[in-house]
């Protein structure tokens, strides 16, 4: 029987509440539907109502609606553009200007530091998450949706001043506002209490034994870049998306023009792409998943298992291409056939153009936390050094009529693709069972 406690609140109402939070996109909003600036006001408010240490309130938010959301679009692209350097991504540049055209109102969330620096930082970043967590909570009962994004320009440390920021502070993000395109209901997804808790309930007389076993412990700092992956996700799918349309039209005019043109060379070649279209439309696919699925409210999935899987398995093709191309060389090293070089070095120089164009949509989304990303990556690679070793070895076998060298090229490929195809099926099928060294 549930405890019952007297309290003036309705606690099983809050309970709800807590339970139907969850993030809401901008593009699940219904666009150019205005919240009234008042229930606005009321969110914030209820957001410095959060507990801070000391009274400092480090919380510092600016609210963008109305032809501000498109200042805000422009601002954050273009200093998204002026800044982004090599990670630049054509995708998301774009977003930054959709997504608050999309939403009601966007919120900037900053972190003014306590200027006698008598505080941790950690603690000002935990009471401004607290603070959102009550603007999320209020978004909830509201019947609203929302999304705290970290992505884009949030580490800009260029993007401060432009959110009253001085160097010591912190940009935390944007939180997007807006009205639901259609009601969600669903609960989100979590595990059960005893998966992340524990109840210590007695003296356990093991305390001496830990702090002898922490002792040995190394404690390690490290900076990593910090992403939002639901932004991730979505550059991953489209990237993924345009590459595999690429190679399927590279596909099918290897195959109609090597029929047409009696070139074995370069019919070989397109169903060889095949092989490669479906790696990466299983990449693709992948996210696509985990899009509809995750947002569905239906069903409950880890993301990372999926992608893992995924990856697992164009890893496993990966290395069926490598033995192909092993076994092919070494019974042409054995049994030699005249090789149409002209005709050869035009397919390789083809297949090579077509995976840097691939590689370069490509790269700035190889995460090497991804499995699914990587794989596809790995893919074009391996597509790429093939192509690249066959060009050297064919020219030089042209000049030289040496036929033998495009089959040690061969070779050689298939070697290197294995090693990649290894790597990634051990890191991603250890992710998938779960292997770590034990405690």
């Amino acid at each position: 029987m549930e405890a019952q406690l007297e309290t003036p609140y309705d606690t099983d109402q809050l309970n709800e509440i807590i339970k139907h939070r969850r993030s809401i996109y901008p593009y699940q909003y219904i666009k150019g539907k205005h919240i009234p600036d008042e229930i606005i006001r009321q969110i914030l408010e209820n957001a410095i109502r959060a507990p801070n240490h000391k009274q400092t309130e480090p919380w510092r938010f600016k609210v963008f609606t109305g032809e501000g959301l498109k200042y805000f679009g422009d601002l954050q692209a273009s200093l998204y553009h002026q800044y982004a350097g090599e990670s630049f991504n054509e995708d998301r540049h774009r977003k930054m200007r959709e997504y608050p055209l999309m939403s009601s109102h966007v919120i900037s969330i900053g972190m003014r530091r306590d200027e006698t620096g008598k505080l941790p930082e950690n603690e000002e970043i935990e009471a401004v998450a607290c603070a959102v967590q009550n603007m999320f909570l209020s978004v909830t009962a509201y019947g609203l949706g929302s999304y705290w994004t970290t992505a884009g320009i949030t580490y800009f440390e260029e993007a401060k001043p432009y959110f009253g920021l001085q160097d010591k502070d912190k940009l935390l993000g944007f939180f997007y506002i807006g009205y639901p395109a259609k009601p969600i209901s669903a609960v989100s997804k979590r595990n059960p209490l005893e998966v992340s808790t524990e109840w210590i309930a007695e003296d356990r007389g093991d305390l001496q034994e830990l702090i002898a076993q922490n002792k040995t412990v190394r404690h390690e700092k490290s900076v990593k870049e910090i992403v939002d992956p639901h932004e991730h996700a979505d550059d991953y799918e489209n990237t993924s998306k345009w590459v595999v349309y690429l190679t399927v039209i590279t596909m099918i005019l290897e195959i109609v023009v090597g029929y047409y043109a009696h070139s074995m060379a370069l019919t070989a070649e397109g169903w060889h792409m095949s092989t490669h279209v479906f790696a990466i439309g299983l990449t693709w696919l992948a996210y696509l998943f985990t899009r509809k699925y995750a947002q569905s409210g239906k069903y409950s999935f880890q993301k990372e298992k999926v992608l893992s899987l995924s990856g697992f398995t164009s890893a496993i093709v990966l290395q069926i291409i490598a033995v192909v191309i092993a076994i092919e060389s070494i019974q042409r090293l054995i049994h030699p056939v005249p090789v149409k070089f002209y005709e050869a070095i035009i397919v390789a120089v083809i297949g090579l153009i077509v995976n840097a164009i691939s590689a370069k949509m490509l790269h700035h989304g190889h995460d090497h936390h991804d499995d699914n990303i990587r794989a596809a990556y790995l893919h074009v690679l391996a597509d790429g050094l093939t192509s690249l070793t066959a060009i050297i070895a064919l020219g030089i076998g042209w000049y030289y009529n040496l036929y033998w060298l495009d089959d040690i090229s061969g070779l050689i490929g298939a070697v290197v693709i294995t090693s990649w195809a290894v790597q990634l099926i051990k890191g991603s099928g250890g992710k998938l069972v779960e292997f770590k060294k034990a405690v």
